[in-house]
């Protein structure tokens, strides 16, 4: 796991070996136990390997702060993280023996061995114990065909000094970010915004687009775009190629998707196997690693799920160490269900509003972006105290509720397509079946699952009859209309197959993108590898081509299959509870910080209507219930936009 960066230009580079270094050392936090440099020139073809301060001792390399750069148009710069062969010898940027492809990679593959065996019967020999040596060979066989074959997170830049080109890609899911900024006659990469804007040229201005969905509708849709103009993701599961003598771009290119033409004709029982089968597979492939692996453990289905399936797969090699967010609010607190999970070593955080104010700083710089909710807080605080306890990889349970069914919009989303079949009897069913803590919520439920069967002409105006107008009166219409914003509802799942579209767009846009980006960000901020057993392209792709019922039952049971797949794992009570989230204290929390609330510049954002944002304040500081989530997500856009110096023209 490590960070990387990366400048890609038609013409001599322009910024000095200090530049490149301080770049680099913005994402030490990324790989804090080496670094790196490549320089290249394309003509005449030159590359030069570099160190900076953090360089492993034995590694002799001229110093990167004393080169000039002025003769190179390529230039590579990483941050190591060890985790798999923790020798010098999986220093990087690599290359291969031949000195033909150079990487830098930020990830793991955990099939590498498997994918080490196969090359070595190809003919390939390896001189390292490392799954970076591996991802080039397997470049080298098979170029970007190789990238199917990855079972692992990843984003990297192989550069081909023969053919003067530079791949760079990204994992199925999009687990390890990759951004680019695009320049007349320049493409930089980075692992994170903040090496970016350390670049000569690259800009703060602010994107208007963005700006809305996020206030909107919070960050449901993983556009390309962010919230900086001039900044992009790379999407998940694509790559792209560029060629340096010209900076042409091809691409971005995908690689993989979920099909939902495939379809699995398989009973519940033989369902129910093969998913175990799976998951027991990946949780072992996951713990591949030369450094100790703990999990997270909230005290919810899917991250003890991990913790007892790698417990057994450790064996006398155990035991797990788990980490614990533990709320001071008993109605929310997980501790009962933390502690039914026995034969580990725990470990428990108990954060208070005080303690937020004191990390709220720390906690924006480490997402980059403003972030849906405080939640993100308490995960910040559990990724803390594994690394005080030395731990440098944790697993955890992202993407599980998007594959299996896990969340109640996929229970309506399953009554649509139980209305679209005339299958009436079934869909009351469901409703009927409806868990106790969402029940207050069944109309409305009904109601969703109802519009989704309406032309998509109609469907703004019925939301807006149920509260939910395009522009509240906390937005100003007219500036986000002057800056060409145009408001659209979120893509749903339709008709028959409403359930399996809605998971797909789940997993590719709706939420897993952005937990994927809150936990690589409170991860690598203490230099931890955060791994997601759950987001591996078989069991994505088994789950989704299932039956319907298999996920979200007739009894309106969600990730049926699943729950049935562990079900001698699990201790019952965690097994068959209700869902209920990563529940923090928000109200309690924002409520400690209300002078820092009080003193968010709101009057810096040109698209809120000043009185309506602080009446919206002051009501939620004020009243009972469910902190509203537009309020939070107006405070971290007005503190984001400060101190990330956001022109907002």
């Amino acid at each position: 796991m490590c960070g990387i960066l990366g400048i890609l230009s038609q013409r001599p580079l322009s910024l000095g070996g200090h530049d490149l270094q301080a770049a680099v050392h913005a994402i030490r936090h990324r790989g804090p136990d080496d670094e790196g440099y490549l320089l290249f020139a394309t003509r005449p073809g030159r590359a030069l390997a570099l160190s900076g301060p953090d360089t492993i001792r034995e590694i002799a390399l001229p110093p990167v702060a004393a080169a000039d750069l002025a003769g190179f148009n390529c230039a590579f710069g990483h941050r190591r993280l060890s985790i798999i062969d923790l020798t010098a010898a999986g220093h990087q940027p690599m290359a291969t023996a031949d000195g033909r492809y150079w990487v830098t990679y930020n990830g793991e593959i955990y099939n590498y061995l498997e994918l080490r065996r196969e090359l070595e019967s190809l003919g390939s020999t390896f001189l390292t114990a490392s799954d970076t040596e591996v991802l080039l060979e397997a470049f080298r066989h098979w170029g970007a065909a190789m990238l199917p074959r990855l079972v692992g997170m990843f984003a990297f830049a192989i550069l081909d000094v023969q053919e003067r080109k530079v791949l760079l890609a990204r994992d199925h899911f999009g687990i390890k970010p990759l951004y680019l900024a695009r320049r007349p006659g320049e493409l930089a990469f980075a692992s994170e915004i903040k090496a970016l804007l350390r670049l000569p040229g690259v800009g703060r201005r602010g994107n208007a687009a963005r700006a809305y969905q996020y206030l909107r509708y919070g960050e449901r849709d993983a556009a390309p775009q962010t919230l900086f103009d001039g900044i992009e993701r790379l999407p998940a599961a694509h790559y792209l190629e560029v060629d340096l003598d010209s900076l042409r771009v091809e691409g971005p290119k995908r690689f993989w998707a979920i099909d939902l033409d495939e379809r699995s004709d398989v009973g519940f029982a033989e369902a129910t196997a093969e998913v175990r089968r799976l998951f027991d597979a990946s949780v072992a492939l996951h713990l591949r690693s030369d450094v100790p692996v703990g999990s997270c453990l909230s005290g919810g289905l899917d991250s003890t799920a991990i913790v007892m399936a790698a417990t057994r797969a450790l064996g006398k090699r155990g035991p797990m160490h788990t980490f614990s967010f533990i709320a001071d609010d008993p109605a929310i607190a997980e501790e009962p269900y933390v502690d039914l999970v026995t034969g580990t070593v725990a470990h428990k955080v108990r954060p208070r509003a005080t303690d937020v104010a004191s990390d709220i700083d720390a906690l924006m710089r480490a997402q980059e972006l403003p972030f849906e909710s405080l939640s993100i807080y308490a995960q910040f605080r559990v990724f803390q105290l594994a690394h005080e306890a030395g731990i440098k990889v944790m697993l955890d349970g992202q993407g599980a509720d998007e594959i299996f069914g896990g969340y109640y919009t996929f229970v309506g989303a399953r009554i649509t397509g139980l209305l679209a079949g005339l299958r009436l009897a079934t869909a009351w069913r469901v409703i009927g079946a409806t868990p106790s803590n969402v029940r207050v919520f069944r109309a409305r439920m009904l109601a969703t699952a109802a519009g989704r069967l309406l032309p998509r002409s109609l469907q703004g105006a019925v939301a807006g009859v149920f509260g939910e107008p395009a522009f509240p009166a906390w937005l100003d219409a007219g500036w986000f209309r002057s800056h060409g914003v145009q408001p659209r509802l979120r893509d749903h799942g339709r008709g028959r197959d409403a359930l399996r579209e809605e998971l797909k767009l789940a997993v590719e846009h709706l939420t897993l993108p952005a937990l994927l980006r809150y936990e690589d960000g409170n991860s690598m901020h203490f230099s931890i590898e955060s791994r997601v057993p759950y987001c591996t392209p078989e069991l994505a792709r088994f789950a989704l081509s299932l039956p319907d019922e298999y996920l979200v039952a007739n009894d309106g049971e969600t990730k049926s299959v699943f729950r049935a797949a562990i079900a001698d794992l699990v201790p019952e009570p965690i097994l068959r509870r209700e869902k209920v989230g990563f529940a923090v204290p928000e109200r309690a929390w924002l409520r400690g910080l209300g002078d820092w609330v009080s003193r968010a510049p709101f009057d810096a954002l040109p698209f809120l209507e000043q009185g309506a944002v602080r009446r919206e304040i002051g009501a939620a500081l004020g009243s009972e219930g469910r902190w509203p989530p537009h309020v939070w997500r107006l405070v971290n856009m007005a503190f984001w936009s400060r101190a990330s110096e956001v022109d907002w023209v």
